[in-house]
């Protein structure tokens, strides 16, 4: 089964690959990126968590992080199969060399990824199994195999072939992409050479009215949750849970046409 991720990346750095086996997160620099999107609204630290529980919550946070030359935002706000109409935000929050999103959706069978140049659209695609909502831009080399049909999608036992059908999984693609760009993708089993996800460090930020003052209480509830996070491991990095709030989550079940589809699993 495949994975559900939403990201925004900011991309300064000619190797984004090699700066991420070893990331660092500036919880300041993190929160004022994530105050960018929101305007006059109060942002305060929650609590210390990883990119691959950050990328799966649908809580009320926004969860960012800060690696000097790279950043990353999670939030439902990019959650679209059009990126092209997320164009201007993304250049209004921080200008980059280049920005990368994805966007996968288990429930829907989604797959959604995109990337941006100096500003500009280069790249972007969405799409279900049978229903493609995008497709902007030259594709790259990795999507070749794709296309060509070397990742055919599954179906349930006894399931016919549905004849509309791409001749991939849009999920798969999109997290491909991501592996390209950033060297990882959210869904197992991981390759060699692979970064994990869950050892990415993010922060999840409250998000309240732009006339809330921080309190000390504020502070010291996110120091609490943050150290029971890094308690899970004896080198200090997150624990692979969720904000106490989203733990214990129940599964939501699919719907419709997409249950035909398993997703991806190589």
């Amino acid at each position: 089964m495949s994975a559900r991720a939403v990201t925004l990346w900011f991309i300064d750095s000619d190797n984004p690959v090699a700066e991420l086996a070893s990331p660092s997160n500036d919880v300041v620099a993190a929160q004022k990126l994530a105050e960018a999107i929101y305007g006059d609204r109060v942002l305060v630290p929650f609590a210390d968590t990883d990119l691959a529980t950050a990328a799966a919550a649908q809580d009320a946070h926004v969860y960012a992080g800060w690696y000097g030359r790279l950043a990353v935002i999670t939030c439902s706000l990019f959650a679209t199969t059009q990126p092209s109409t997320l164009t201007r935000t993304i250049s209004s929050i921080r200008q980059s060399s280049a920005h990368t999103m994805l966007y996968t959706d288990p429930e829907t069978s989604t797959g959604t990824f995109a990337r941006w140049e100096n500003g500009e659209l280069r790249r972007s695609f969405g799409a279900d199994p049978v229903t493609i909502f995008e497709d902007c831009g030259l594709p790259y080399p990795f999507e070749r195999d794709f296309w060509a049909g070397e990742y055919p999608l599954r179906y349930a036992p006894g399931v016919p072939p549905e004849p509309l059908a791409l001749p991939f999984h849009p999920q798969h693609l999109a997290e491909q992409a991501n592996r390209e760009w950033l060297g990882f993708r959210f869904t197992r089993p991981q390759i060699d050479g692979d970064h994990d996800a869950s050892r990415i460090p993010v922060t999840a930020f409250a998000i309240h009215p732009a006339d809330y003052v921080p309190a000390e209480s504020d502070w010291q509830d996110y120091q609490r949750r943050s150290q029971t996070a890094t308690e899970g491991h004896t080198d200090g990095t997150p624990n692979p849970g969720a904000p106490e709030q989203e733990q214990d989550r129940p599964a939501r079940r699919q719907r419709g046409r997409i249950a035909r589809y398993f997703g991806f699993g190589n």
